[in-house]
């Protein structure tokens, strides 16, 4: 049999303080009218209520500051999408593309990207017609579009190189040799273009321009054995492009073409901001025989993934991002992004950078900002320290608290259930406990140890059990005076008829009024009225009846 446990309660009465101690109550007192109503109280639901508000309140505060520690980093967000123009199938740049959208994945960026642009030149235009959000482009081919602030670079991801083959048999061996000759110098919306024409717009030469449709019939038309074509330029990678690399594998007639030193140095003093001085190595294209069969002196100029100023920093810093956590990934396309550091190069030179990528590079990943602002804010920094240890440290008073608050609540009650087995023998005995209790929790409140709203609920429950044990009193005293006026008219009833029975029932009388006047259900005044009456009906009653005969 289950019994509730025993409580101690701390009572202050009025002549000083002392300790009483309620016993194991019954099983049958935990269904009592008493107890059951003071469990279903609205006091009690308010108690419930109040709690489960604070609960609340408590985790929603936990939740707002650790979160955001524990998911550092994390992102979940949709993804953002970005637009991307590259290259066609099979070129150089479109497997940069490639590269950055698999890259682009790893910070939930995705990265639309047709495929469908002849090169830089197109690229650039439909960047900065709005159609595209960012475009591979050469740097000489954006140069004048970076210095009027129309684009700007996010990171090189490729060194492009200035091949210039010709062929064994029609003695092309130097740029001078191709006077005259046929030189395709690839279609119109490519970097190849582009460059090619500045190179021979550099010089004094004139050639025969072969220009067509895609990088891919250019090399047919070259390689092929009835070609009319006598030299062929291409700017990219070195062996980034599939149909480059295999075309120049499979001709044996052709060598590359050498630029001269005073030439390069006139390209890089004309336009230093797009050309350096490069080699194409030994062997690049082939081993065996090795193609070329020595360093090949050239120029180069980085291909660049630009955007518009106008584009949200967000998806440029994400983008800058991606690129600089996956930089190895590129190396194919940059050999220096495969050495120590050489993340580095990514931006190393570039004189027009978006304001976003310059923060990712400084900072690191864009999604932490928050994490890395408060590192760097000091009185910040000291704020969340002191925030969050007066959050903690109020959380454990406020636990403690609310721990100490249900005990005494749970005592409280308990002291109540247990009054009320008293109170339905004696209610006044009842009365005066529980006054004396409100009396106690009364100092409690004045010195302090009792919070206010505490003392509200204690109040409410000592008020709803004064009324039950008034409303007990009133009964009883009822009860008994109806018992006592039964009596007496009873005995007025049949009074001379049985004088001991009559004497025996005005003693039992007596005995109650007494009764009740030490139980305080009569006051002394009406006391000594019913006494009165009792030694009038006592005298009645010994006085001898008149006899028939004398009537």
């Amino acid at each position: 049999m289950d019994s509730a446990p025993e409580i101690t309660i701390q009572a202050l009465p009025a002549g000083g303080s002392g300790t009483f101690h309620l016993p194991h109550s019954p099983p049958a007192l935990r269904s009592s009218p008493v107890l059951n109503l003071f469990t279903l109280s609205p006091l009690a639901n308010n108690f419930s209520l109040q709690k489960l508000l604070q609960h609340r309140l408590r985790w929603a505060v936990v939740v707002i500051v650790f979160l955001p520690l524990v998911f550092v980093g994390c992102t979940t967000r949709r993804p953002t999408t970005v637009t991307l123009s590259s290259g066609s199938n099979l070129s150089a740049y479109a497997r940069i593309g490639q590269q950055i959208q698999e890259s682009a994945a790893t910070v939930d960026l995705v990265v639309e990207d047709e495929k469908n642009s002849q090169g830089s030149q197109q690229n650039l235009q439909r960047l900065l017609d709005g159609e595209v959000d960012f475009a591979l482009v050469q740097l000489d081919v954006a140069s004048e579009a970076m210095k009027a602030g129309d684009v700007a670079a996010v990171a090189i991801l490729t060194e492009e190189y200035a091949h210039i083959v010709g062929r064994k048999n029609d003695n092309v061996n130097t740029l001078r040799d191709l006077e005259g000759k046929k030189v395709s110098i690839g279609p119109p919306g490519s970097g190849i273009n582009f460059t090619a024409t500045r190179l021979f717009d550099s010089t004094s030469l004139t050639i025969q321009p072969y220009t067509q449709s895609a990088l891919g019939l250019g090399l047919q038309s070259f390689t092929a054995p009835d070609s009319p074509l006598d030299a062929l330029v291409y700017v990219g990678p070195l062996k980034a492009s599939d149909e480059v690399r295999e075309q120049l594998t499979i001709v044996r007639d052709v060598n590359f073409v050498p630029l001269s030193e005073s030439f390069i140095n006139y390209l890089t003093l004309q336009f230093p901001e797009s050309y350096r001085k490069a080699y194409i190595p030994q062997g690049t294209y082939r081993a065996l025989p090795p193609f070329p069969s020595e360093d090949v002196l050239t120029i180069s100029t980085g291909g660049a993934l630009l955007t518009r100023p106008n584009v949200g920093r967000e998806k440029v810093a994400l983008m800058t991002w991606a690129i600089f956590a996956n930089s190895r990934q590129f190396a194919s396309f940059y050999p220096k992004l495969a050495a120590e550091n050489g993340s580095v190069n990514l931006y190393e030179g570039l004189l027009y950078i978006h304001p976003a990528a310059i923060r990712t590079y400084r900072e690191g990943d864009p999604r932490i900002a928050w994490l890395r602002y408060l590192q760097d804010n000091k009185p910040l920094q000291a704020a969340s320290i002191m925030l969050l240890s007066t959050t903690t440290i109020g959380f454990l008073i406020r636990g403690w608290r609310k721990r100490k608050t249900e005990k005494f609540l749970v005592g409280h009650r308990q002291a109540i259930a247990d009054l009320g087995t008293t109170a339905g023998e004696n209610p006044q005995e009842a009365l005066r406990e529980i006054e004396s209790l409100k009396q106690s929790y009364r100092l409690m409140l004045i010195e302090g140890n009792l919070a206010p709203d505490l003392y509200q609920q204690i109040e409410g429950m000592n008020e709803v059990f004064i009324e039950q044990c008034r409303m007990e009193i009133n009964r009883q005293q009822d009860k008994d005076l109806t018992k006592i006026i039964g009596g007496l008219t009873e005995v007025q009833q049949w009074q001379g008829h049985n004088t001991p029975w009559m004497t025996e029932h005005l003693r039992q009388c007596q005995e109650i009024y007494r009764e009740m006047l030490l139980k305080g259900h009569l006051d002394f005044p009406t006391y000594l009225n019913l006494y009165q009456m009792q030694l009038l009906l006592d005298i009645l009653t010994s006085r001898p009846q008149p006899t028939m005969e004398r009537v």
